[in-house]
């Protein structure tokens, strides 16, 4: 257990406070609480899954998204996007929050070494990366944003974060200094999206200069920051058969094929071998129906997963991405696409759950889907 001396904070059960007495703020179109996909953060090594937020000439990283988006939002994005139950809530009671929490911030990142303790310097290079990732996961633990607005849970939360933050960077420090060790940090994400926006602009310049090519123009690739792992296995259903409204298909794409999909529609920046690019677009024919509905599936499926850590790419461009990618979207907009996508899903899971008995794949696809409760 770390953090004994932090006051309103109990190491073994969590912040102190009377949470039937403060203020809160909810989602008006989500949920805000504890998400079990925090703690896969830990497993990112080779990320910078923080967002930066700069305030005062000082730079703040913020892995716990809700906070950052409540954190960050101005007088109006509030008043819009959450529902307040705070009598006389005003832009100067928020502002009175962020102070607390940025001066937990400042503290923590100072406290750091005190946190981790006396004996962590007496350890070997892998004794220190075990420890710390030990410490992490308590951080994470206890770090997490449900609404309640209390000056001392924002001020506890400001300092687990400078503290997982500068945890986070030293494993990545040690992973890279060790034989056969990750390469460390890149801090590829705000100019990712910088790129990507440039390739966006340019790609609708391009559609205005040229006549039926829309096919050829190769579009920006979706960033995922999930187990990639993970989603291999989910779209290596198409590799086997499954039983249709028609009758059993045969496997709609080889594993080379869905290799090219991978690589053509997703990218990652700490990963970057494992889906490549091809020097062309990949756009493969697929038989209408119930397939149709199958695409949705896995698409929805994949942005499902990949949002735990990206919220960053809209599920509009996974719908576009479908388009450029599937002949049988053709028609559609991406809009229609996003609209429908979710019931879509479900009648897509319906079909691959029916294909069980001549699919090896779709045992393991649910398994994942189970996992992270989707």
């Amino acid at each position: 257990m770390f953090f004994h001396h932090l006051k309103n904070f109990s190491p073994y059960s969590g912040h102190i406070y009377d949470e039937m007495k403060v203020p809160f703020i909810k989602k008006k179109d989500g949920y805000l609480g504890r998400n079990a996909s925090r703690f896969d953060l830990i497993d990112r090594l080779g990320y910078f899954p923080f967002k930066e937020f700069k305030k005062d000439g000082r730079a703040y990283f913020i892995s716990e998204v809700d906070l950052y988006d409540f954190l960050t939002s101005d007088e109006k994005s509030t008043t819009e996007n959450y529902i307040i139950d705070y009598p006389g809530w005003d832009g100067e009671k928020k502002e009175i929050l962020l102070k607390s929490f940025l001066s937990g911030f400042n503290d923590g990142i100072i406290e750091f070494e005190r946190n981790v303790g006396l004996s962590y310097q007496t350890l070997t290079l892998d004794q220190k990366t075990q420890y710390l990732e030990t410490f992490c996961l308590f951080c994470l633990n206890f770090l997490f944003f449900d609404g309640d607005l209390d000056k001392g849970l924002l001020y506890n939360l400001g300092y687990l974060q400078a503290n997982l933050y500068r945890g986070f960077v030293e494993i990545n420090n040690l992973k890279s200094s060790l034989p056969g060790g990750s390469p460390g940090l890149r801090l590829h994400f705000e100019s990712y999206y910088k790129i990507l926006d440039i390739s966006k602009s340019e790609n609708k310049e391009e559609q205005l200069q040229t006549v039926n090519t829309q096919s050829l123009i190769m579009q920006p690739r979706i960033e995922l920051m999930c187990n990639l792992d993970e989603i291999g296995a989910i779209w290596r259903v198409l590799t086997a058969p499954i039983k249709t409204k028609d009758g059993t298909k045969d496997a709609v794409f080889s594993a080379e094929q869905v290799k090219g999909f991978l690589g053509s529609a997703f990218s990652s920046g700490a990963f970057p071998e494992v889906f490549k690019s091809g020097k062309k677009p990949f756009k493969e024919r697929t038989p209408k129906g119930d397939m149709r509905t199958v695409l949705n599936a896995l698409m929805y499926a994949t942005f499902r997963l990949n949002d735990e850590h990206n919220r960053n790419v809209k599920l509009v461009e996974y719908a576009t991405s479908l388009i450029h990618h599937f002949p049988v979207f053709s028609g559609s907009t991406p809009e229609s696409i996003k609209g429908v996508i979710s019931k879509e899903a479900r009648k897509g899971m319906e079909v691959l759950t029916k294909s069980l008995s001549v699919n090896p794949y779709i045992e393991e696809m649910l398994s994942i889907l189970k996992k992270h409760k989707i």
